[in-house]
């Protein structure tokens, strides 16, 4: 994580404070107990010390610019949820469904996208903190993508669906929505060969790493990309 002061450079946070900053921020406005923040950044095994720690990262934070209050037996970030990434992500994609028109939806998802700098708390995460904010705001992220994709396969963009989904494939092997996806992008681009290969892939992947074979709505789609 990063911080900038008004007309400043960036400046890149230590892993302790990082990963208050991003508690506080996932709960921007509102109060995180001090027990809290210990069990989300130190774990089941928090050093003998850890609340004078914690204080002591508090204030570089403070030091920083990072308006960090201290309320009732916590702390809070005292801004407003529009200045969280994360946060805003979030809120655009809850928008976006409210947006009837398909490509005025679309534009939505890529503002809540281009948010994305890489994975969240990169190299700096806890466990506790990677089960309660990492993988959520991952597989909302994904849900996001796919959403978008859709939008992409609506309005008839299938080179663009087939550039982002190739690498989400790679990354996400056992997810059958984006092989049906991709599938369905190859086929409207008259790619039926490379369709077909996609199918045979993924129940490859099933049957190895699984022991079960692709759902049948990928069936479906393989059946109608024979022409059977």
């Amino acid at each position: 994580m990063q911080v900038r002061r008004t007309g400043g450079a960036p400046r890149a946070l230590r892993r302790k404070p990082s990963q208050i900053l991003a508690v506080l921020a996932a709960q921007c406005g509102k109060p995180v107990p001090v027990d809290r923040l210990l069990d989300l950044v130190w774990g089941d095994d928090p050093p003998p010390r850890a609340r004078k720690s914690l204080q002591v990262h508090i204030s570089a934070l403070r030091a920083e610019g990072v308006p960090v209050r201290h309320q009732g037996a916590g702390y809070l970030l005292a801004a407003e949820p529009g200045q969280v990434d994360a946060l805003r992500f979030r809120a655009l994609t809850a928008r976006a469904a409210d947006v009837a028109d398909l490509a005025a939806r679309r534009e939505v998802y890529a503002r809540a996208l281009d948010l994305w700098r890489g994975a969240p708390l990169a190299g700096a995460e806890s466990e506790p903190l990677r089960a309660w904010l990492c993988a959520p705001l991952e597989a909302h992220r994904l849900a996001a993508l796919e959403a978008a994709i859709d939008l992409d396969l609506a309005l008839g963009r299938n080179a663009e669906a087939v550039d982002a989904l190739t690498p989400l494939v790679a990354e996400h092997p056992f997810s059958e929505n984006l092989r049906h996806q991709l599938m369905t992008a190859l086929l409207a681009c008259g790619r039926r060969t490379e369709a077909l290969c996609v199918f045979q892939d993924v129940r490859r992947t099933l049957a190895d790493e699984l022991g079960v074979r692709p759902g049948t709505r990928l069936r479906a789609l393989y059946r109608d990309a024979l022409g059977v």
